[in-house]
């Protein structure tokens, strides 16, 4: 039996929705109340992913999640301090 393609919904102007978008919406715009821009969120997760795959090569961390995703969860969940490069 072949398999059945189903589209994304359309919205009614026509753009495509996809899944989880308004999920990430949201969190993007309590990170933003909390006074972290998108370019901000972006840069913190990626330097905590790449710390998190550093701890799993290493061996001190295991998990079967992906580090951007433990890195995002932990932005979101607010376990990654912000701080600004011009106080260190």
């Amino acid at each position: 039996m072949p398999a059945v393609h189903t589209p994304h919904p359309v919205t009614a102007k026509g753009a495509v929705e996809m899944p989880g978008k308004n999920m990430m919406e949201n969190e993007i715009e309590k990170l933003e109340r909390r006074g972290i821009s998108r370019y901000k969120a972006v840069m913190m997760a990626a330097q905590e992913a790449r710390f998190v795959n550093d701890q799993i090569r290493l061996g001190i961390l295991k998990s079967k999640e992906k580090p951007c995703t433990i890195a995002l969860k932990k932005l979101y969940e607010g376990q990654i301090v912000v701080t600004d490069e011009n106080e260190a």
